[in-house]
C-alpha cells in the first residue's frame, strides 16, 4: 500500500506542479471569458443653437459647441442642412462653407482644442424669408 501513496519530495512536487496548473487555468479563463476591459477614453462633441433671433428677412443663431467626451478634442466638424431658404453671411469662429442647403465648418486655429466639458460660441447669422432659421441634422463630429 505504501507504493500507492506519494510521499516526500515526490508528494511535494506534485503539489507544486498542481498548484501551478490550476493557477495557469484559472488565468486562462479569467482570459477567455474577458475580464473587464479598461475604460477607453472617448472624444465626443455636441452643438445646439438655443437661442435663435429672428428679424425681417435674416437671423442670428447663438449656439454652443460643447466637448461632451472624455479627452480633449483636437479639432471639430459641424454640419447640418437647412430647411428652408436661409444663407449664411458668416459662422463666426469656424471656417465654413454652404453648398446649397447644407453646410459644414470646422475650428479655426484657436479655437480647435476643447477640454472634457468646455465649449465654444458659435454664430450663425445670415437671411431667409421671414427670418427662419431652421435645421436638420445637426451633427458635430471630432477630428
Amino acid at each position: 500500500m505504501a507504493g500507492l501513496f506519494f510521499s516526500g519530495a515526490h508528494e511535494t512536487g506534485f503539489r507544486h506542479r498542481r498548484a501551478a496548473w490550476i493557477a495557469a487555468a484559472a488565468l486562462a479563463a479569467t482570459t477567455a471569458v474577458g475580464a473587464p476591459a479598461a475604460h477607453a477614453d472617448t472624444a465626443s462633441c455636441s452643438i445646439s443653437f438655443p437661442t435663435v433671433h429672428h428679424y425681417g428677412v435674416g437671423f442670428t443663431g447663438e449656439g454652443q459647441l460643447v466637448n461632451t467626451g472624455t479627452t480633449p478634442l483636437n479639432g471639430w466638424r459641424i454640419s447640418w442642412t437647412f430647411t428652408g431658404d436661409e444663407k449664411l453671411f458668416s459662422l463666426l469662429t469656424t471656417k465654413w462653407t454652404q453648398t446649397g442647403r447644407s453646410v459644414t465648418a470646422t475650428n479655426v486655429s484657436w479655437n480647435g482644442t476643447i477640454a472634457p466639458g468646455g465649449s465654444v460660441p458659435i454664430t450663425a447669422v445670415g437671411n431667409s424669408t421671414g427670418g427662419a432659421f431652421g435645421l436638420t441634422g445637426l451633427t458635430c463630429t471630432p477630428l
